[in-house]
């Protein structure tokens, strides 16, 4: 996945994304590296974009955790 895939996906998702979206963001060869903080992850690619994004709970998990 391409930074500007990334950014589009981000865009359309309005930066809440699937956990399988966030494993192919991190499969991505163009991530340089990512930081988890404030519930919100960071991710800088090595052509110099930067991505903040949350992961979206499953009614799966939320139904499990109540």
């Amino acid at each position: 996945m391409y930074s500007y895939e990334i950014a589009k996906l981000l865009k359309l998702r309005y930066n809440l994304i699937s956990i399988k979206e966030y494993i192919e963001i991190c499969n991505s060869s163009q991530v340089d590296h990512i930081k988890y903080e404030d519930e919100q992850f960071k991710v800088w690619t090595n052509d110099g974009y930067t991505f903040t994004f949350k992961i979206r709970r499953n009614w799966y998990e939320i139904f499990n955790s109540i």
